[in-house]
Order: structure tokens, then sequence, then C-alpha cells
């Protein structure tokens, strides 16, 4: 047996040069970026500016692929079975971490794909009906603390983010909201605009457009630090900070793809999101651009998906 030893760790070491080789030599042909978001949307604009600035970083071609399905999971299944070499990675949000807890799924997140880099993140913008008398989030929650089960708020669907923070700030300041849920994003605008919803929760690109018209009224948002493009509005979390969800982007590759390849991926994609015409890109997009550290994401992605677990199960939330 103990001649085997020198061998053994000659083929580790080899292994090793291997790795660290490819890693050096990462890319040498083409990128397939699958993005889990259909064509034309705020997502897919932001993964072509994200894949045009890696392509100069470089120096390959890296390919969108739109998979868009069972709210992103089509497209995760796709990366989480493709071969761990670094060449096909995948954009997705955080329903990512929403969907294992309301269908059953052909992959598991959490073995079979790695963080590589949060690229971007938004929070919510809760909206009202201008003939509400509440301009900001205390006035709003007294509002609904007087007219129990009759505020009517809509969101872009069971189980989405924005339905999760309205049970999270239900149950935190304690009000009776009554969930009304629509099948895509803006759908809920016109009730609200017409008076048959009370509220909406959206994404700020959804809702800011209306609001900066006049047509509706903003009066908080589900995050907890400022947004960017409306720093006036309250966050959830300042004031419950158990109840602020944030929407994020993120790029994920094949769980067994080799370390060091992650790291160089890790540090090209940084570079990637904090360029300043990438940046810019998404914050046209109404997202803010983010670009922190793997530790840090991979923290993110255990609180939300604990968070959101909890929050599924306390209400019985299904899919129908």
């Amino acid at each position: 047996m103990s001649h085997l030893v020198p061998k053994l760790i000659a083929g580790v070491a080899s292994l090793g040069y291997l790795l660290v080789g490819n890693a050096q030599s990462y890319p040498d042909r083409p990128v397939r970026l699958v993005v889990a978001f259909a064509p034309g949307g705020a997502p897919d604009i932001m993964a072509r500016s994200y894949a045009e600035k890696l392509r100069e970083l470089v120096g390959q071609p890296i390919i969108v692929d739109n998979k868009p399905g069972a709210t992103g999971a089509l497209g995760a299944d796709i990366v989480a079975k493709a071969p761990a070499d670094g060449y096909t990675l995948l954009l997705n949000s955080s329903a990512m971490v929403i969907n294992p807890w309301v269908v059953k799924q052909p992959f598991d997140f959490q073995k079979d794909l790695a963080p590589v880099i949060r690229t971007a993140e938004t929070p919510y913008v809760i909206t009202v009906n201008n003939n509400v008398p509440a301009r900001n989030l205390t006035e709003f929650i007294a509002y609904a603390k007087s007219n129990p089960g009759k505020v009517l708020c809509g969101t872009y669907g069971v189980a989405s983010p924005p339905h999760l923070a309205m049970e999270l700030l239900k149950k935190e300041a304690k009000i009776d909201v009554l969930h009304v849920p629509y099948k895509t994003f803006g759908q809920a605008l016109p009730d609200l605009l017409s008076g048959q919803l009370t509220c909406s929760i959206d994404p700020p690109t959804v809702a800011m457009q209306q609001v900066r018209a006049g047509k509706i009224r903003a009066i908080g948002h589900t995050g907890t630090n400022p947004m960017e493009s409306a720093p006036e509005l309250e966050g959830i979390g300042k004031r419950y900070p158990v109840a602020s969800v944030v929407g994020w982007q993120a790029i994920f590759a094949p769980a067994a793809t080799p370390e060091p390849v992650l790291e160089k991926l890790r540090a090209e994609w940084r570079k990637v999101v904090q360029s300043p015409e990438v940046a810019q890109k998404i914050r046209d997009a109404g997202f803010q651009p983010v670009g922190d550290s793997v530790e840090a994401f991979s923290q993110a992605i255990a609180t939300d998906y604990e968070k959101f677990g909890r929050v599924i199960k306390e209400n019985n939330i299904r899919l129908e």
C-alpha cells in the first residue's frame, strides 16, 4: 500500500496544476449565459449589457441564451445539469430560493449550483390609490388598522417576493390586509388606478412611472436601505427588520466547477458589475448594482431561503 502513496500525491498535485492551468487559460472558447428571463425585458437588457462587457474583459464571445419558464427553474435546471467547466453560466433571480418551498423541482439549487456573484438588487415599491389617505408607511399602517379586512393589496403572483413582503409586514405591523394576486408585472396597476385595489407592491420599473405622473402614490418600499431612485421613501426594514425583502439577480455556475475557475469568474464578473457603463444600465433598469463578495451573497441566499420558507409555511401559501 505504501508504494501507492507517492503516486497518489503526484496525481493530486498534477490535478492541482491542471485546474490552475485551466483557470489561467479560461475562457478559451465562447461562454453560454443562460438567462432565466424572457427576451426584451429589463433583466434581458441587463444580461446583454453584462455579456458585452464580459466579452471585452475576457476576449471570448458570451452567448446569451434566454430560457424563461417555471419562475426561473427551467434555466436553472439546464445549468445545474451542464458540464462543470465554467462555460455554462446562469442569470437568475431571488425567486430561486422561493421555488423549492412551493413547487417540486428536478434539481437542488443548494447542491447543484455554485454562487458566482450578485449583480443587482431592488426593493419593491408600495403604492396606493390617490384616494387613500396615506402618504407614508406610518399613515398606511394606521389606515389598515382602522379598516381591517378592507385593504386589498395586489402583487404579481402568489409566493412572489412582493407577496411574501406583504405577509411579513402584516405579521410585524399586526394589520389585516387581503392579498390579490395577478399573473405578471403591471397587471394590478389598472385596478389600482380605478380604486378597485387599495394598494399594490411592484418592481420600481412598473410603479414609478405612474407615481411620477401623479396617478398613484408611493408610500414606501420593501427594503431597508434608501432607494437610489427614490430616497425619500421609507423602507419596511427600517421599522421591521425581519420584514425586509429585496429582490436580487445573480450569476451561478454548476456546483462542481473547479474553485480556480470560480475565483476567476468572480473576479471578472465583479469588474463587469463595477464598470460605470454596466452600473448605469442596471440603474436605468430600476435596480442597484451590487457585486459583493461570495461570502456576503451566500449569507443573503441562506437568510432569504430561511425567511421565505418560514412565511410560506406559517401562511400555508401554495401554488394552485
